[in-house]
């Protein structure tokens, strides 16, 4: 797995920063939902309903504390015991402790009857059929997503399930949603709910090149992107590496401090999606032919690179506790082994890196030159420095100094 990861300011995939918030807080999430319940009741009139009904309590039970308000057993004697009736009655609930005696009163609860029915009969058709259309347009990726901190799949292919599985073995599953941004189709959609029902898996249906479409998918608000060869859509897989970089260019054009992953199908389309900016590029296929090579001389490598992505006992990436730094990479491995029962294994150092306007120079391909325009056009300095200048230390010796800026690769 080959990859690219930018200054120091960014967050990778399976780290958190020290000072940042653990995921959505439930308090985010619900707020996010109360507002989209009230945008779909706005819509669908049912404020307007619910006064209509309010309106119908509140003068049935004046006309009839008004019409019995004389009668000898004093039933409707004071203005609460109206309004009372009138809700028991409107609400088909009739326990008969309170009833008009009076034509006239009895002549305004036969309206309030009748207009009872029609008003439940519509508040309750318009509440149901805002939830069958909220999950209707939900299942097709119809809906906006308004969320934070959360991760986009944009792309879908026959390995996609592989990067939910992993999501979801990464104990983040609880803490962030995932909304995936494709031309798949609804029936899909629903599938994947069902299979990974620890996940809270969100859809927007639509090109996922195209800015608008991200924004539905609150991709200025995301905390990491993964862009995937796209199968869904318009030429499928023979032009989805140039789908995959113009997909990272929106993104970054969204949200410049997003953490982009991609995979591509052709090692050559590695290099235009660094200078798009991707954090880490994997190249499809690219440890398969190792592996299967190894098989034949070490042949438990291949189970143990399995098992290093997935498990309790997987490949982990997380910041250096500050305790650690000016300490020797053996002190640092004794800590992990007694401390968090891990093995570490090498660490991520963060360097300078090279700005975008020295990688896309002015006689570039053509390829570079959309690269560049498209920054321009998003207004983002081409001065910015890049990743390129971290790197990654495994077994670095025992003598090596942890320093303030480096990543620990641990497993266990």
């Amino acid at each position: 797995m080959q990859g690219r990861t930018k200054s120091e300011s960014r967050r990778p995939l399976s780290g958190r920063s020290r000072s940042a918030p653990e995921g959505r807080t439930f308090l985010a999430a619900l707020s996010d939902r109360w507002n989209s319940l009230k945008n779909d009741a706005v819509r669908a009139n049912l404020p307007r309903l619910l006064l209509f009904f309010l309106a119908a309590v509140g003068a049935g039970a004046v006309l009839v504390h008004l019409a019995e308000a004389g009668q000898e057993d004093g039933m409707f004697r004071r203005l609460f015991d109206g309004i009372w009736w009138s809700v028991v009655t409107i609400a088909s609930v009739g326990y008969g402790d309170k009833y008009p005696r009076t034509d006239v009163g009895r002549s305004f609860a036969i309206l309030l009857i009748l207009s009872g029915v029609v008003l439940t009969s519509l508040i309750s058709g318009t509440i149901a059929s805002i939830f069958v259309e909220r999950r209707i347009r939900e299942g097709k990726g119809l809906r906006d997503v308004k969320l934070k901190r959360h991760i986009l799949v944009c792309g879908w292919n026959s390995n996609a399930r592989n990067v939910l599985e992993g999501i979801a073995a990464s104990g983040e599953a609880a803490r962030t949603s995932v909304v995936l941004v494709s031309m798949m189709e609804s029936d899909l959609f629903e599938d994947l709910k069902t299979r990974y029902p620890g996940l809270d898996l969100r859809f927007v249906r639509g090109d996922h090149t195209q800015e608008a479409v991200l924004r539905r998918a609150s991709a200025g608000a995301a905390h990491a992107c993964v862009l995937l060869p796209d199968e869904t859509g318009p030429g499928g897989a023979s032009n989805a590496d140039e789908r995959t970089i113009m997909a990272c260019l929106a993104v970054k054009a969204l949200n410049p401090e997003i953490h982009a992953g991609a995979e591509i199908l052709k090692p050559e389309s590695e290099q235009h999606l660094v200078r798009a900016q991707a954090d880490d590029v994997i190249v499809n296929g690219e440890f398969s032919g190792r592996l299967l090579s190894a098989a034949g001389f070490e042949p438990g490598l291949p189970g143990a690179a399995r098992k290093l992505f997935s498990g309790e006992t997987r490949l982990r990436q997380s910041p250096i506790p500050s305790s650690l730094v000016g300490k020797t990479f053996r002190e640092a491995s004794g800590w992990y082994l007694s401390e968090r029962s891990a093995v570490l294994i090498g660490v991520l150092s963060k360097g300078k890196g090279m700005a975008l306007e020295d990688l896309l120079s002015d006689d570039s391909s053509a390829i570079d030159a959309f690269i560049k325009r498209k920054f321009q056009e998003a207004e983002m300095d081409l001065a910015r420095e890049t990743g390129a200048g971290d790197e990654i230390h495994l077994a670095p010796g025992p003598d090596y100094v942890i320093r303030d800026s480096d990543w620990a690769f641990t497993v266990g």
